[in-house]
């Protein structure tokens, strides 16, 4: 299989993902290891958290990722991050939502008259106005992919943090806090509403909070990290791999699972995993003889989710198609064939075993 294959542009134009700046860029996920909380930061969690303005907006991280009903989350300071591999897409999660619940009576939150007179927005969609210092922050940072509809107008609350008394506003996905005591570029502030959930609700598991020894441990609680097909002895590590717009990295002793557009084991999405042929007895040389209903096993840490063959095709090297993400999860491996030719390239597919 050759060491770079050629097909990415075509690849992001049929997801529809961005084709310029860092988001084509493998680098952009290489793990980071924070010293201050002890946690890392990787792939697409990383790519999202420098896009939309890193420490300011997401703070730090508190945790590792983890598996929460049913998708890859990692908590932050001030945010919530979820990879929703049915869409390849990372968003982050409605934790001011959660917050507002709190506040059902709160006249604040009930809907308001358009004041979009006065140069404000009006979401009709929550009934509620933006306008000030608040709306340049929410236009300049991200808008509604990063912050979602205001919840609710502005209004002064005790900030649970430090017991003093701010102007806030409630967001689907924050809560903005206006920090006169700053200077006027950090005056607009997020409120620690990662901090909050996690104080209150403690949905991470132990092994999600506790801190690092590095940045190699990334991802380590959903990746898959081995694969192994017993009926034809396929049985190689799988590491991490991006891509460029030139093409992608596939390492040359191991498979590599392709952190850009793929599902994670016991989650919804495409788990793509591709590896060389060629080599004796190594990576996916066996894989040409794969047949219908064989058994494949992914390794995630310690643990073993395991797969049936229900597909078996081939197709030409720009039919990218079969790595779009899938509603289900799904299973898929390619590597080039014919064995000394590579001019077509072997798709397998398959789905989880339930238990």
């Amino acid at each position: 299989m050759p060491t770079r294959i050629v097909i990415v542009l075509l690849l992001l134009l049929a997801l529809g993902l961005p084709v310029g700046g860092a988001a084509a860029e493998t680098g952009a996920g290489t793990p980071l290891w924070f010293k201050e909380t002890g946690h890392t930061l990787a792939y697409t969690f990383r790519l999202f958290w420098q896009q939309h303005g890193g420490l300011p907006i997401f703070g730090y991280p508190l945790t590792e990722v983890f598996i929460e009903q049913g998708r890859p989350v990692q908590y932050f300071e001030r945010a919530r991050l979820e990879w929703h591999g049915e869409a390849a897409l990372v968003l982050a999660g409605h934790l001011g939502r959660w917050a507002a619940a709190d506040y059902a009576e709160h006249p604040a939150f009930a809907p308001a008259a358009s004041r979009a007179e006065e140069g404000r927005d009006y979401f009709r969609e929550t009934g509620h106005n933006l306008g000030g210092s608040f709306q340049r922050f929410w236009h300049a940072r991200g808008g509604l992919a990063v912050f979602g509809f205001p919840l609710s107008e502005e209004f002064q609350e005790v900030n649970p943090t430090d017991g003093q008394t701010y102007l806030v506003q409630y967001f689907e996905r924050a809560r903005f806090e206006w920090h006169p005591e700053l200077p006027p570029p950090q005056q607009v502030q997020l409120g620690h509403l990662g901090r909050q959930y996690l104080s209150a609700e403690q949905p991470a598991p132990e092994s999600a909070l506790a801190r690092s020894r590095g940045p190699t441990r990334a991802w380590d609680g959903v990746r898959p990290t081995r694969i192994r097909m017993p009926r034809i002895d396929l049985d190689t590590d799988v590491v991490e791999g991006g891509f460029s717009l030139r093409g992608w990295d596939v390492p040359r002793y191991t498979a590599v699972h392709y952190w850009p557009v793929s599902g994670f084991p016991g989650t919804p999405g495409n788990i793509v995993i591709a590896g060389h042929v060629g080599y004796r007895d190594t990576i996916f040389n066996h894989l040409p003889d794969a047949a219908i209903d064989d058994e494949i096993v992914l390794v995630v840490e310690e643990m073993e989710r395991r797969y049936r063959v229900t597909e078996i095709r081939t197709v030409l090297p720009n039919d990218v198609a079969v790595m779009a993400p899938t509603p289900n999860e799904t299973l898929t491996l390619i590597t080039c064939v014919p064995i000394g030719v590579y001019s077509h390239r072997l798709i397998v597919r398959a789905v989880p075993v339930v238990p």
